[in-house]
């Protein structure tokens, strides 16, 4: 009755918003009658992004809600890393799991490892295939000082990047090498162990530049919280213009992050936790015509990870261990098309090979691999200079759950050129991660001995005694699938400074894979079988709810900007294993960036938002409040340009951020950077 009750209230807030976005836009619709639309009207001033229909568009025509986050707003926030920027992002949850495992996610705290998010570097895939599909640790090694933008899908969008943009796709556009010529170097250094370098050199002339980037960045973590950090980066970007039709780009990278993790506790003793982590992108892109453009992309990446430790109780000690290693290799084609002034369109296909090798993680020395294909398409009608209609489709065949396919319509409505209705439905698929198909952990008693696959060490000459059995994948899951629905709002209102983006949405979840316990036999004592955690289809949550923001800016050198999100997570099955406080109830974030005289520069933000739990046991945050203040000042010396800055994180004092006894204290650190 409450969830009811609690809907009603929602569709009576949600018309009411509509209601009044009516009347004001049909009096500026009345106003803006005698004037001729032209194409030029739509473009001027509005973002182009790449990233949701994989056709260029305005903001104000792409099929869904985006925010864009450039590299000036990154530097203003105080940002270490690019989960933090997230948390500008309208309804995206930021937090930690400890101080060296930030997390984010769309609306919900549903996944802690970032699987149900699609995350592109420069068209690069973060997707990890060890475990639980990690985005979270990828985003970790991206270098801010190298990022021209970061675009946000608010929403669901299999239809144009398939398996795994199930909530979103956050897709990072770093820098082209021809843009950072010269010598950068900068510093940083504060409370915790804070301690972020960063160098880079690009040189070359307007037929190649070329870009080295090194990074490291240290911290302590949190009080009383093994949990330190160290994030190290080296990266190499070349851009080439053979022909004046001809665009490549090359990167190669690799990198490092050793976190410290766990409890302190016999069953959840201290250690580090390594990952290592290797990649190939190789982009060639041809104008075939001033109207048509074709893209080719490949891609290779391997990643090792190591995490083992002794776990001990129950009169036992056994290892724990879940290193292994995986690799991936993406080709991709593209190609898309102006036909008319009406239409345009987009289409290709991608093939993508991924293997892992884990012996604790799958009882095999085996390579466990698997294969996926996609074939896409979006077409793009505009009827009427005021009506833009787009449909698009993901045809995907996975070798381990089948084919799927996931469509969305959208339309979007201009009433005036600086006014936009949207509105779209869109499903989405994703498949489960090689653990969840075939996990087969096992735990073993540590006694000397011989190693098993050269990593558990058991008795000589006698069969393995197995202690545990943690999980165990019947290999039955499939894949998890959602319909979105959404109406949206996006204003210029040139008078006040003002931009609105307003969305609000219904996602119906279906098949949502769960952890469930259940009994397996133990062989060497029948009256103790074991309890191992198997994967399972459920119905999921029904998400609804309204988010909005407003970027105003009164004065030229004054900006606020304004972000809230109210949702509500409703059970649709008393079998649902899901918390209705996985997803709060509202959270908001206030952004102040000022500029001041003599070069100064003053930036302020708050976050919020009300109670709520992450998937996979976080205790209840309750009620996290956290504001930032950061202030730099610009100089020059000669020909070279720097920036000081101070920043104060949570000045406001320590917050709860997973579980009761970890919280994010008042952190303080001073950044120096020279472009030379």
């Amino acid at each position: 009755m409450a969830a009811y009750s609690y809907r009603v209230v929602m569709a009576a807030r949600i018309h009411a918003m509509l209601r009044a976005l009516a009347v004001a836009l049909a009096w500026l619709g009345a106003s803006a009658a005698a004037q001729e639309v032209s194409e030029h009207d739509y473009l001027a001033d509005l973002p182009v992004v790449l990233s949701v229909s994989r056709l260029a568009q305005p903001l104000n025509e792409v099929p869904g809600a985006v925010t864009v986050i450039d590299a000036d707003t990154i530097r203003r926030s105080g940002a270490r890393d690019v989960a933090e920027a997230l948390r500008l992002v309208p309804g995206f949850l930021f937090t930690y799991r400890n101080g060296a495992n930030p997390q984010a996610s769309y609306h919900s705290g549903m996944d802690t490892y970032g699987s149900r998010m699609q995350v592109f570097v420069d068209g690069r895939s973060l997707y990890s295939s060890l475990l639980f599909g990690d985005t979270n640790l990828g985003l970790r090694g991206i270098v801010l000082e190298d990022i021209e933008r970061i675009e946000v899908l608010r929403g669901s969008n299999s239809a144009s990047y398939g398996a795994n943009a199930f909530l979103g796709v956050v897709n990072i556009v770093t820098r082209n090498a021809a843009d950072t010529h010269g010598a950068m170097v900068s510093a940083t250094m504060g409370d915790r162990g804070v301690e972020d370098n960063v160098a880079r050199v690009g040189w070359g002339d307007e037929k190649a530049g070329f870009r080295i980037t090194a990074s490291r960045r240290v911290d302590r973590g949190f009080e009383r919280v093994y949990d330190d950090s160290h994030v190290s980066r080296l990266q190499f970007r070349a851009d080439l213009v053979p022909t004046p039709s001809d665009d490549l780009m090359f990167q190669f990278g690799t990198g490092e992050i050793a976190r410290g993790d766990g409890a302190g506790t016999p069953g959840n003793p201290y250690r580090t936790i390594g990952q290592t982590d290797a990649f190939l992108l190789l982009r060639w892109q041809r104008q075939l015509a001033p109207d048509e453009k074709m893209e080719l992309r490949l891609t290779h990446e391997r990643e090792y990870f190591v995490s083992r430790v002794l776990v001990a109780g129950s009169g036992m000690s056994a290892v724990s261990d879940s290193s292994g290693s995986a690799q991936r290799t993406e080709l991709g084609l593209q190609h898309s098309r102006v036909v008319d002034h009406s239409w345009r369109l987009a289409w290709g296909g991608e093939w993508r090979h991924e293997a892992v090798q884990s012996p604790p993680l799958y009882f095999s020395t085996d390579s466990i691999s698997l294969h996926q294909w996609r074939g896409f398409g979006t077409v793009e009608w505009r009827p009427h200079a005021q009506w833009l209609l787009q449909a698009s489709g993901m045809y995907e065949g996975h070798s381990y759950t089948g084919t799927t396919f996931s469509p969305r319509l959208a339309a979007n409505f201009h009433v005036t050129p600086d006014h936009t209705l949207r509105a779209g439905v869109t499903k989405s698929q994703r498949p489960p991660t090689f653990y969840e198909l075939r996990a087969d952990s096992r735990l073993f008693n540590l006694t000397p001995g011989v190693l098993l696959f050269g990593i558990f060490p058991v008795p000589v000459g006698t069969q393995v005694p197995v202690q545990g059995w943690p999980y165990l994948s019947s290999g039955t899951v499939k894949a998890e699938s959602m319909v979105s629905r959404e109406i949206g709002y996006l204003g210029n209102i040139r008078q006040a400074n003002l931009r609105v983006d307003v969305r609000a949405f219904e996602e119906r979840m279906d098949d949502r894979i769960d952890a469930v316990t259940r009994t397996i036999p133990n062989p060497a004592y029948p009256l103790l079988p074991f309890t191992s955690f198997d994967f399972v289809n459920r119905p999921g949550p029904l998400l609804h709810g309204f988010e909005y923001q407003f970027d105003w800016r009164p004065l030229a050198d004054t900006r606020l900007v304004l972000s809230e999100m109210h949702i509500r997570s409703v059970r649709r099955s008393t079998s649902m294993n899901t918390d209705p406080l996985e997803a709060p109830f509202r959270s908001h974030s206030l952004v102040w960036f000022q500029k001041l005289p003599a070069g100064f520069d003053f930036s302020a933000i708050s976050t919020s938002s009300t109670p709520f739990r992450w998937t996979g046991g976080s205790d209840l945050i309750n009620t996290p409040r956290r504001l930032d203040v950061r202030l730099a000042k610009s100089f020059s010396i000669g020909a070279t340009r720097g920036e000081a800055s101070l920043t104060v994180q949570a000045i406001n004092g320590s917050y709860q951020v997973h579980k009761v006894d970890q919280r994010f204290e008042r952190r303080t650190f001073a950044a120096l950077r020279l472009d030379f």
